[in-house]
Protein backbone atom coordinates (compact mmCIF):
# COMPACT_ATOMS: atom_id res chain seq x y z
CA UNK A 1 0.00 0.00 0.00
CA UNK A 2 0.99 3.53 -0.73
CA UNK A 3 0.38 6.92 -0.92
CA UNK A 4 0.93 8.49 -4.60
CA UNK A 5 1.19 12.13 -5.42
CA UNK A 6 1.46 13.74 -8.79
CA UNK A 7 3.16 16.77 -8.82
CA UNK A 8 4.84 19.05 -11.48
CA UNK A 9 7.98 17.45 -11.53
CA UNK A 10 6.83 13.87 -11.37
CA UNK A 11 4.97 10.94 -9.00
CA UNK A 12 5.95 10.79 -5.51
CA UNK A 13 5.22 7.41 -3.66
CA UNK A 14 5.21 7.03 0.29
CA UNK A 15 5.39 2.94 1.28
CA UNK A 16 3.80 1.83 4.11
CA UNK A 17 7.15 0.70 5.59
CA UNK A 18 8.06 4.52 5.32
CA UNK A 19 4.68 5.42 7.26
CA UNK A 20 5.51 2.54 9.85
CA UNK A 21 9.00 4.06 10.74
CA UNK A 22 8.10 7.43 11.40
CA UNK A 23 5.26 6.02 13.76
CA UNK A 24 7.71 3.83 15.49
CA UNK A 25 9.97 6.70 16.18
CA UNK A 26 7.57 9.24 17.08
CA UNK A 27 5.79 6.93 19.38
CA UNK A 28 9.06 6.06 21.04
CA UNK A 29 9.95 9.73 22.18
CA UNK A 30 6.74 9.89 24.43
CA UNK A 31 8.06 9.07 28.13
CA UNK A 32 5.85 6.24 29.56
CA UNK A 33 6.45 4.02 26.14
CA UNK A 34 8.76 1.49 27.35
CA UNK A 35 8.34 0.15 23.71
CA UNK A 36 6.58 -0.96 20.85
CA UNK A 37 5.03 -4.36 20.95
CA UNK A 38 5.85 -6.87 18.71
CA UNK A 39 3.64 -9.16 16.74
CA UNK A 40 2.82 -12.87 17.16
CA UNK A 41 5.38 -15.14 15.50
CA UNK A 42 4.00 -16.61 12.30
CA UNK A 43 5.38 -18.86 9.53
CA UNK A 44 5.38 -16.23 7.03
CA UNK A 45 7.01 -13.68 9.72
CA UNK A 46 9.77 -16.57 10.03
CA UNK A 47 10.24 -16.61 6.62
CA UNK A 48 10.36 -12.57 5.83
CA UNK A 49 13.65 -11.97 7.47
CA UNK A 50 13.08 -8.54 6.46
CA UNK A 51 10.01 -7.93 7.94
CA UNK A 52 9.52 -5.78 10.81
CA UNK A 53 7.87 -7.20 14.04
CA UNK A 54 6.70 -4.30 15.07
CA UNK A 55 2.91 -4.61 15.92
CA UNK A 56 2.23 -1.20 13.99
CA UNK A 57 -0.85 -1.75 11.00
CA UNK A 58 -1.43 1.03 8.58
CA UNK A 59 -4.38 1.20 6.02
CA UNK A 60 -5.07 4.19 3.25
CA UNK A 61 -8.48 4.79 1.95
CA UNK A 62 -8.91 7.26 -0.35
CA UNK A 63 -5.49 8.83 0.25
CA UNK A 64 -5.82 8.86 3.69
CA UNK A 65 -4.31 6.86 6.08
CA UNK A 66 -5.44 5.26 9.41
CA UNK A 67 -3.08 3.87 11.60
CA UNK A 68 -3.14 1.27 14.55
CA UNK A 69 -0.24 0.25 16.81
CA UNK A 70 0.37 -2.00 20.08
CA UNK A 71 2.95 -0.93 23.28
CA UNK A 72 4.00 -1.40 26.33
CA UNK A 73 3.70 1.47 29.16
CA UNK A 74 6.36 1.66 31.85
CA UNK A 75 4.93 1.48 35.32
CA UNK A 76 4.51 4.30 36.97
CA UNK A 77 2.40 6.76 33.83
CA UNK A 78 -0.99 7.44 33.68
CA UNK A 79 -1.43 4.72 30.73
CA UNK A 80 -4.65 7.34 28.89
CA UNK A 81 -1.83 10.39 29.20
CA UNK A 82 0.88 8.58 27.21
CA UNK A 83 -1.82 7.19 24.56
CA UNK A 84 -3.18 10.60 24.10
CA UNK A 85 0.87 11.75 23.40
CA UNK A 86 1.06 9.01 21.27
CA UNK A 87 -2.07 9.93 19.18
CA UNK A 88 -0.80 13.37 18.78
CA UNK A 89 3.01 13.17 18.08
CA UNK A 90 2.13 10.08 15.47
CA UNK A 91 -0.50 11.84 13.66
CA UNK A 92 1.86 15.14 13.35
CA UNK A 93 5.09 13.73 13.05
CA UNK A 94 3.19 11.61 9.74
CA UNK A 95 1.42 14.56 8.31
CA UNK A 96 3.81 16.95 8.31
CA UNK A 97 6.81 14.32 7.28
CA UNK A 98 5.01 12.81 4.48
CA UNK A 99 1.95 15.03 3.47
CA UNK A 100 -0.63 12.46 4.01
CA UNK A 101 -3.60 12.84 6.11
CA UNK A 102 -4.05 10.87 9.35
CA UNK A 103 -7.23 10.19 11.06
CA UNK A 104 -7.12 7.93 13.33
CA UNK A 105 -4.51 6.76 15.77
CA UNK A 106 -5.57 3.79 17.19
CA UNK A 107 -3.36 2.70 20.54
CA UNK A 108 -3.86 -0.21 22.41
CA UNK A 109 -1.39 -1.23 25.37
CA UNK A 110 -0.65 -4.98 25.60
CA UNK A 111 1.52 -4.94 28.78
CA UNK A 112 3.29 -2.62 31.28
CA UNK A 113 6.98 -3.26 31.81
CA UNK A 114 7.46 -2.76 35.84
CA UNK A 115 10.98 -3.09 35.21
CA UNK A 116 12.00 -6.32 37.56
CA UNK A 117 15.05 -8.48 37.19
CA UNK A 118 13.46 -11.81 36.16
CA UNK A 119 16.69 -13.55 36.85
CA UNK A 120 15.82 -12.96 40.94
Amino acid sequence: MEKDTTTKKGALKVSESVIATIVKNAASEIDGVQRIATKGLSIKSLLQSSADPSDIRISMQDGVCRIAMSVVAKSGYNVVSVCEQIQERVKSAVQSMTGVTVSTVDVSVVDVDFGQDTNQ
